[in-house]
This record gives C-alpha cells, sequence and structure tokens, in this order.
C-alpha cells in the first residue's frame, strides 16, 4: 500500500526479537517478511495526547523501526486522564522527552525522533517528506488542515482521527485512490464555534480507541494487508456503540487533489467565513491577545474588588469552580451586567481562557475599563492551588485523606 517505503535491507531478526514478535510472526499475513516491513517503515506521529499516546504504543510495540514524534507541549495533570503514555512523575516534561523515553523501555530497537515544536508552515513540507506516512493527532482545524494539504503535495498517505465526548471518527486521508480531509471538509470553520476537548471534555476511552484504530490502519498501509479506509469514513458513537462506515470517494472539485487543484503550494489556512480583507492568518493555536486586559492568578489576588464571574457551563461550574465566584453562562452575560452597578469591575474566567476573549469583545463596549480577564482560566487557577498545596504537605498524593 505504500510504495515509498525503503528497500534497503535489513538485519535478520535476533532471538529476542524473534521472541517478541512471536505473535506476528506466526500469522500468514504477516510473518518474516511482514516483520521486515515494518522495521523498514518509518511513521511521523503528529501530537502525542489523547490520539498519540495509544498510537505510539502500539506502533512502537509491532516494531515499525522509525518514529518520529511532534509536540510542543509539555505533560499536565490533566491530560493523564487520558494520554497513556505518561504518569503523574512525567508532569512538567516535554512530552516528546517523556514518550520517547516510554516508548525506548517498550522496544529498545527503535529510532525515535523528537521535535518539541509546533507543526507549521515552517516544517510541515520537510517533516511529511521524512517519512513513510503520517497518524495525525491534533485538536487543532488549522493544524488538520496543514497536515492533509502537505500530505497531499507529498503524495504521502496519513491516518486522521477527530474524537469529542463519546464519539468520533476516522479515516485514511491523501491515499492515491483516494480522498483528502477538504473532500469531506473544504474550508476550515471558525474554531471559536467548535468547543475544544477542554471545554466539551471527552471520555478518555474514546481517544484511546481512536489512537489504537489510527496505528491499526497505519500497520494495514505498511504490511500491504486488509481493506484500509481509504475513500470511507468510520464514525463512531460509543454510547450507543454504533459503528458506522461510509463510502466516501475524491471529490474532483477538491481545492487540493482534485482535477484542477487551486492549492499547489502549503499556505495558513484561514476560517470559512474570513473576509478577502481579513487577511489575519489562523494560527494552529489562537494565541492569546497581550493587548487585552489580563491577569495572571496572584495578580488577581490583589485586587479584592473584582467581581469574579465563571462564564462555563453549569455542569463545567458545578464540577469545580473558584471558590465565591458568581455562574453566569456566556449567553447570559448581557442580561447580567446590564442589571449591575456602574461601578463594578469584573473578572471572568473559563476553562483556558479561550471563551473570555469571546466574552471580552461581546462586553467591552457596555463595561469599559471595568472588565478583565484569568489568564489560563479555571485551569490556572487549579495549578496555582494544586502547588500551594504540594508545596504545604509532604505527604505523597496517594496517602493524602487517610486515616493513620
Amino acid at each position: 500500500m505504500i510504495n515509498s517505503l525503503s528497500e534497503n535491507p535489513v538485519a535478520a531478526l535476533d532471538a529476542e526479537e524473534q521472541l517478541r514478535y512471536a505473535r506476528h510472526l506466526v500469522l500468514p499475513e504477516i510473518g518474516l517478511e511482514g516483520q521486515r516491513k515494518l522495521r523498514r517503515a518509518s511513521v511521523l506521529v503528529i501530537g502525542a495526547g489523547g490520539l498519540g499516546s495509544p498510537a505510539l504504543l502500539y506502533l512502537a510495540a509491532a516494531g515499525v523501526g522509525r518514529l518520529g514524534v511532534i509536540d510542543p507541549d509539555r505533560v499536565e495533570l490533566s491530560n493523564l486522564q487520558r494520554q497513556v503514555l505518561y504518569d503523574t512523575a512525567s508532569c512538567g516534561v516535554a512530552k516528546v522527552e517523556a514518550a520517547r523515553d516510554r516508548l525506548l523501555a517498550l522496544n529498545p530497537y527503535l529510532q525515535i525522533d523528537v521535535y518539541s515544536e509546533p507543526f507549521d508552515l515552517t516544517n510541515a513540507a520537510t517533516f511529511v517528506a521524512a517519512y513513510d506516512l503520517v497518524v495525525e493527532g491534533s485538536d487543532q482545524f488549522a493544524t488538520k488542515y496543514l497536515v492533509n494539504d502537505a500530505c497531499v503535495l507529498a503524495r504521502k498517505p496519513y491516518i486522521g482521527a477527530s474524537i469529542r465526548a463519546f464519539s468520533g471518527m476516522l479515516s485514511v486521508y491523501a491515499a492515491s485512490e483516494g480522498h483528502c480531509y477538504r473532500c469531506l471538509f473544504p474550508e476550515m470553520p471558525d474554531p471559536a464555534t467548535i468547543p475544544s476537548c477542554a471545554q466539551a471534555g471527552v471520555l478518555g476511552t474514546v481517544p484511546g480507541l481512536f489512537g489504537t484504530l489510527q496505528a491499526h490502519e497505519a500497520l494495514k498501509l505498511i504490511l500491504g494487508i486488509g481493506e484500509p479506509l481509504i475513500g470511507a469514513l468510520l464514525t463512531v458513537d460509543l454510547l450507543a456503540m454504533r459503528f458506522q462506515k461510509l463510502r466516501l470517494p475524491r471529490d474532483s472539485s477538491c481545492p487540493v487533489c482534485g482535477d484542477a487543484p487551486t492549492i499547489r503550494a502549503l499556505a495558513e489556512t484561514r476560517f470559512a467565513c474570513a473576509s478577502a480583507a481579513d487577511s489575519r492568518p489562523v494560527a494552529a493555536t489562537e494565541p492569546l491577545a497581550d493587548d487585552l486586559p489580563w491577569l495572571d492568578v496572584a495578580a488577581s489576588q490583589q485586587r479584592p474588588s473584582l467581581r469574579w464571574i465563571d462564564i462555563r457551563t453549569r455542569a463545567e461550574f458545578d464540577a469545580g469552580h473558584i471558590p465565591g465566584a458568581a455562574h453566569v453562562p456566556s449567553e447570559q452575560l448581557e442580561c447580567f451586567v446590564a442589571g449591575v452597578g456602574m461601578d463594578t469591575q469584573f473578572l471572568l474566567y473559563c476553562q483556558r481562557g479561550g471563551r473570555t476573549i469571546q466574552a471580552y469583545h461581546l462586553l467591552k463596549e457596555t463595561l469599559p475599563g471595568r472588565l478583565w480577564l484569568l489568564r489560563g482560566g479555571y485551569e490556572a487557577w487549579l495549578h496555582d492551588a494544586f502547588a500551594a498545596a504540594s508545596q504545604g504537605s509532604n505527604t505523597p498524593p496517594n496517602d493524602r485523606g487517610r486515616t493513620p
């Protein structure tokens, strides 16, 4: 299925490898030659998070000889509910470094290339060209479109997945005989209209399943077995345990893989609703604008007169909130501020900061000079509270709360 696999000879499997891959070697579809294909193969995994974690573990366990891992983030405590590559001791460590250590501990026969940087216009073409295929595990729309365009232009297939809450979808994109991501979604939606993982939440097993399926599809492509999801889309509702496979032919009018493509070089993708006059590119992660009235947790505590407003959903608020904060969901903000005193100053917060940007633009004309935003949102406050509690106790976290 992959024409670009290296034809360089590989050494015979030693005794340890024969034991390690014994369950592969007895499969007629794999055998010794298939295991050698896996050793010769190279896979780039973009994003070492909820999807990338299980994908990397299974690709490494299967013996894919060279794995590239690209992710600019560090491990956070909130990752551990679903990102199974890491443990509590990994918190604060660069994800790619923690991933490399874990993968080499699992299979020391591999080459693990790590890149602690974003996948962006400056490196996309170079990264994609260096590997046989790509596993895309990003939760950012701009990155998804960039991966798609880079793989189509380089004629490299990739396995993409998207998840939310209890469901998701998966496909093999950019294969020579199949569709690409733009065939399905020609233009990028405004990310502000789509809740992020932090906003919508996700059950930890959902990325576990889809990341495993991504690894499964990658192995099928490398080995040339089965029917990969080329020209097909798998959707899964895990609450109903409903699996549906849809046929998706290539769109002949697609702007990147169609018969007369208009995208012939990589460029940053903008929102579908952006006007021609709006030339502002969309980054993979929209930066928190420095000119907005942000306060970090420490600075906010020096302003006791501020009225704290939690603009998240009721479910988020009930799950945990900053003591003393009032709950006013985003859709009720305008009505709420209309009934407050003219001298009241407000500090708005959401889960991580993104929704407060939208709230600020909604209210800035109504509350000039009276509106502040908590940088990093509720999660930043939690990190600060956790750090303070940890410094005040020498008791291991798993022993706290136990009676002597």
